[in-house]
């Protein structure tokens, strides 16, 4: 099932001042103000490193306003943090005059003063909300045939069409709106949530091919570009990055000890929604074609040892698992460069990748092809 969903920060067209009305950013710096009444103390202003977090700097905050000056070499994303503030506040960084508020905690966040945020947030104030609307009608449907016990390949079948043709759609909407804004970082951006977010390695690549030399030089670009090169290394035919991940005992398991047989790597968490309604169609996988040899290894992303074994347990997960509970920094997602799960990799008895991403009948079929 194709997941086109990621959770961003929602915005209204309203701005409040602080410091007596936004600043304006000189000699090519930034200057960043703020009214965030929920923060007390002190605020935090981060981003990426390569894969590292960086905290680039720090502000006392006094009656809910704060400051921040200086200067990017280029547009990319950043991150407010606070004890105050229940999520952190992501926006696009460029040398501009920017106020971030958020009057009360019944408030959405409100940015203004950069020209690549707003791009980025237009699409969803705009395109998106088609899409949105059409995948809500079918989810709501899908959830009514699962609770009325329609589990049937012929009704999977039938949803698994529909989100095809959704998919399609969705590419067809990002596609058009980069055509309209190719100089923008705000496109990049766009470009990281659909397609590199939630993996569609080859519309990204194509996708990012439309964008003016300085969107791809932005820090998203760079981003998108380093993203591509670590896709690339899980490319079909390439042998996969090795594995070593405590199992649920605590012993030490290496990918290289499935050598010789078919294995799926399948990257997963007790939290996530839609692993678990995946989780079914695997152990039906498992046990048509385990004893033709067919292997599992399970990575969990979950970081509490209990959740994740209880959900093992829940779904009759009986094949090996891994984890290192470090949740999006376990060792085995960077190296795969895993941005959304459920993610799996299918590799033959060499160690080779030959699949990704298979899912529902597309796994079954793929395997029905390798064991017949």
């Amino acid at each position: 099932m194709n997941i086109l969903f990621k959770r961003i920060l929602s915005i209204v067209p309203v701005a409040l001042a602080c410091y007596g009305g936004p600043l304006l950013a000189q000699n090519g710096k930034y200057v960043v103000t703020g009214n965030l009444p929920a923060v007390k103390d002190k605020i935090y202003l981060g981003h990426d490193v390569g894969d590292k977090y960086v905290i680039a700097d720090s502000a006392n905050v006094i009656n809910g306003t704060f400051m921040f000056k200086g200067m990017v070499k280029k547009p990319g994303f950043y991150k407010l943090e606070s004890k105050g503030l229940k999520n952190p506040v992501l926006f696009i960084m460029e040398n501009s005059a920017i106020n971030v508020t958020k009057p009360d905690s019944l408030s959405q966040v409100v940015i203004n003063g950069s020209a690549a945020q707003d791009v980025w947030m237009g699409f969803y104030k705009g395109p998106w909300k088609t899409i949105t609307a059409k995948a809500g009608d079918i989810y709501r449907r899908l959830d009514q045939a699962e609770k009325a016990g329609k589990k049937d390949t012929a009704t999977r079948a039938g949803f698994d069409r529909e989100f095809r043709a959704l998919d399609t759609m969705n590419i067809a909407t990002v596609k058009q709106y980069i055509l309209k804004n190719p100089a923008s970082a705000g496109s990049a951006a766009v470009i990281y949530d659909r397609f590199i977010s939630y993996p569609n390695f080859p519309v990204a690549e194509a996708f990012f091919g439309l964008l003016t030399k300085e969107a791809q030089q932005s820090e998203i670009g760079e981003q998108i570009i380093t993203a591509l090169k670590t896709n690339a290394k899980t490319a079909k035919g390439k042998v996969a990055p090795a594995i070593a991940m405590p199992d649920k005992d605590g012993k030490i398991v290496k990918l290289s000890d499935f050598k010789g047989k078919y294995v799926l790597v399948d990257f997963w968490a007790s939290w996530c929604g839609p692993c678990r309604r995946e989780n079914p169609n695997v152990v039906a996988a498992y046990k048509k074609y385990h004893d033709k040899g067919f292997e599992i290894l399970g990575v969990s992303l979950d970081s509490k040892k209990e959740a994740w074994l209880k959900a093992i347990a829940a779904d009759g997960l009986t094949w090996t698992h891994v984890s290192d509970l470090q949740a999006w920094s376990n060792a085995a997602v960077k190296a795969y460069g895993v941005k959304s799960v459920p993610a799996s990799f299918l590799l033959d008895p060499e160690g080779k990748v030959v699949g990704k991403d298979l899912r529902g009948e597309e796994l079954n079929k793929t395997l029905a092809g390798i064991f017949k």
